[in-house]
């Protein structure tokens, strides 16, 4: 009897013993999952954190470029408001069509556009004459401005691939003369 239960025995340790190894392909399976994972996350990290210092000076440049150009909108309509001598721009006023066109950059006016951002700007801006219909028949002159930002360093932003913001303003004439409204028929940022 001892040889039936030795080898009774026997069978039971065999089956016991034919799952060995299959923990140890599924703990190196999980570590190899793991560590792909790792190395993927580690690997986007790595890039956000690199592209990061880029993308913030382009979107500060990109800003610096909207500020400057609101800012010369300010300007322009400023100089065609008939206000208080203390609050009138040195720029010319702005009346239809008269192809005004002209320029602020940092201590460029006597009110000097400031630095945003850290990157000084130039506005170029140019009258573009406009006739429409209006609702009666008659027809209406509009006072439209063609804005246009770069980089100081630009020589001109008018008609290069320096533009950063360019910007078509309607500036609507009140009965007095002066801009009544303001409106911004078209935006882009072009880099």
């Amino acid at each position: 009897m001892i040889c039936v239960r030795g080898r009774r025995d026997e069978g039971v340790d065999a089956r016991a013993h034919e799952d060995r190894g299959a923990t140890l392909i599924l703990a190196i399976v999980v570590v190899l999952v793991v560590g792909t994972i790792a190395s993927g996350l580690s690997a986007l990290v790595t890039s956000s954190l690199s592209n990061r210092t880029t993308l913030e000076a382009i979107r500060n440049r990109e800003y610096a470029a909207d500020g400057a150009v609101e800012y010369a909108i300010a300007q322009v309509r400023l100089a065609s408001v008939p206000a208080r001598v203390d609050e009138r721009s040195p720029l010319p006023p702005l009346t239809a069509c008269n192809q005004i066109s002209g320029s602020v950059a940092p201590n460029g006016l006597a009110s000097g556009m400031p630095v945003l951002n850290g990157f000084p700007m130039r506005v170029d801006w140019d009258d573009v004459c406009g006739a429409v219909r209006g609702a009666d028949g008659t027809v209406v002159v509009q006072r439209n401005v063609l804005f246009s930002a770069c980089l100081i360093t630009a020589p001109a932003c008018r008609g290069t691939n320096a533009v950063i913001v360019r910007a078509l303003v309607n500036f609507e004439q009140g009965p007095t003369g002066g801009v009544s409204a303001t409106y911004v028929q078209t935006w882009s940022i072009n880099r």
